[in-house]
């Protein structure tokens, strides 16, 4: 099962899964929010457009009924006032001031009307009715006056001054009136009513109180150069309209709050929590590489169950497959280290052969050139059980790989390091390829066997040094010793030396007594160890 090394966890998903309120699009109860309120904008602006319009209507609503209370009103005040009229028609039309005296005597009136009769300069008069006090004198200029909520009506017939004056019927609790003259004077029809309102039209619908309180206003004509005006204050009725208002969108907010509410229940048991049970697990899988445990599918929604019984066969059939993998891979490095094995043996063969053909060989020279051959052929076989022998067959340790590589050219001449002549090795723990560990291998082949050969002839000790010196891109070669000098130069090594450092991609720098070689690396790829591998093949001396 694949393990964090497979599956590493991002940082960053883990973060916004623990800070989900900074992204809440990014959480499924956050998007069913998101689609809950994109759902209820249309039914929020529609409820708003309605309460508006029952906010118009209500204050719509006030109006009306102060309408209605205006046109009692006016129907009051127009009856009295007919009343009185009617009244001073008929005393009009009697033939002198004594039978209209003694017919005013006869009458009973009205509550609030007083009727009067006067005799130009004579001294006759009658007056019949209530008794108002401060009543207005008219006069025949003025057909009618009103003060302190009486009005007065006048009427001049034959030398008769005739007058009539009526109480005006008082507006309902909670109003105000005025009638307002000719000359656009508003008068209060009732005694100790209020002043006219500030700034008052005569088409006006609203204004305002001497205290600066809003006022709804009703107007209506009495007669031709007379109109009643009726006020209500508006801050009574603005107030419960907008609380009537409130009230609905409280009633709206509460509702969209208790569908929020109701969705992150309702997501939370039947998403987030499958949801959650589902990334545990998976979550466990990722980091211990366990087997699958199967969720409870109960109360599971379809989707998500489909989704969980997919995770669980495609985890066990990435298991199977993995496993599989696995031991192809075992197999693969088996084959391998078998192939490095046999490649080895079979070099070490043909090393042999060659040691053994050049003991038949009589001539100097063209034993040397058989040896030569034999330990290039052991270099290299050498490297072949270094690359199945240890931990990654891609790629070798150099510096273990120059030390036995160093004690087998050694024996090759019949001796051993440290006996005559001292192998100093200094090479860094570094993995470098197998297409260069083999051209690297004959040039140190070449050098050390040269040195061996030509620079300590028998009986005579020194020093041979081989240093390495690398980095994250270059690697540099160095190989001295401290031989006899000069030597003869071998044509075949120089040019073997030359097209090797050619297939290393370096440079190479030859000197009377060892050379130095600067050339890139390449990195070989990184790979497992086999869980399964032959035990090494112990070295064998060639010859």
């Amino acid at each position: 099962m694949p393990g964090p090394d497979h599956m590493p966890a991002d940082a960053a998903a883990i973060g916004r899964r623990r800070w989900p309120f900074l992204r809440p699009h990014s959480t499924i109860r956050g998007r069913l929010i998101g689609l809950l309120l994109l759902a209820a904008t249309p039914v929020v602006v529609i409820a708003l457009a309605g309460t508006a319009s029952d906010f118009g209507a209500a204050q719509r609503a006030v109006q009306d009924a102060l309408t209605v209370q205006r046109d009692l009103l006016l129907r009051r005040v127009v009856a009295r006032l007919d009343v009185a009229d009617t009244a001073l028609h008929l005393l009009g039309a009697m033939p002198d001031i004594d039978t209209a005296c003694q017919s005013l005597a006869a009458t009973a009136l009205p509550a609030g009307l007083t009727l009067r009769v006067v005799q130009g300069a004579a001294p006759g008069a009658c007056a019949a009715g209530e008794v108002l006090l401060d009543a207005p004198q008219a006069t025949g200029q003025q057909a009618l006056l009103i003060r302190n909520g009486v009005a007065t009506l006048a009427r001049e017939v034959e030398g008769r001054r005739l007058s009539a004056h009526v109480t005006l019927p008082p507006p309902p609790p909670g109003l105000s009136a005025w009638i307002v003259d000719a000359e656009g004077q508003p008068w209060p029809i009732t005694a100790d009513g209020p002043q006219a309102p500030a700034g008052w039209r005569v088409d006006a619908t609203t204004a305002t109180d001497a205290n600066g309180r809003p006022l709804v206003l009703a107007q209506a004509p009495i007669a031709e150069d007379l109109v009643l005006v009726v006020s209500q204050p508006a801050g009574a009725a603005r107030d419960e309209a907008i609380l009537a208002a409130l009230q609905r969108v409280g009633e709206i907010l509460g509702l969209l709050a208790l569908s929020i509410g109701a969705v992150m229940l309702g997501s939370g048991y039947a998403v987030t929590r499958p949801l959650t049970q589902l990334r545990r697990i998976v979550t466990q899988w990722r980091q211990d590489g366990a087997s699958v445990a199967p969720p409870d599918r109960a109360g599971m929604p379809d989707e998500i169950r489909d989704l969980a019984e997919s995770f669980v066969a495609g985890a066990e059939a990435l298991a199977a497959r993995e496993a599989d993998l696995r031991g192809a891979r075992e197999r693969a490095e088996i084959l391998a280290s078998e192939v490095h094995h046999r490649v080895k043996n079979n070099l070490q063969i043909v090393s042999s052969l060659l040691a053994l053909q050049a003991q038949r060989v009589t001539d100097p020279a063209a034993r040397a050139e058989f040896e030569a051959a034999r330990d290039r052929i052991g270099a290299i076989a050498t490297l072949h059980r270094h690359m199945y022998a240890h931990h990654d067959p891609e790629a070798i340790d150099l510096g273990a790989f120059i030390e036995e590589l160093g004690v087998q050219l050694f024996a090759a001449v019949g001796d051993r390091p440290g006996r005559r002549i001292i192998l100093d090795v200094s090479a860094p723990a570094l993995r470098i390829s197998s297409d260069q560990a083999v051209p690297l291998a004959l040039i140190i082949t070449e050098a050390v066997s040269a040195a061996l050969k030509q620079g300590f002839p028998p009986g005579q000790g020194g020093r041979i040094t081989i240093r390495v010196e690398a980095d994250a891109r270059r690697a540099n070669l160095a190989i001295a010793d401290d031989g006899v000098t000069p030597r003869s130069d071998d044509q075949l090594r120089a040019m073997l030396l030359r097209g090797l450092a050619r297939q290393l991609g370096g440079e190479l720098k030859r000197q009377d007594a060892g050379l130095t070689l600067d050339f890139p690396l390449r990195s070989p790829l990184p790979r497992p160890p086999p869980s399964v591998r032959p035990p090494p093949a112990p070295a064998s001396r060639p010859g």
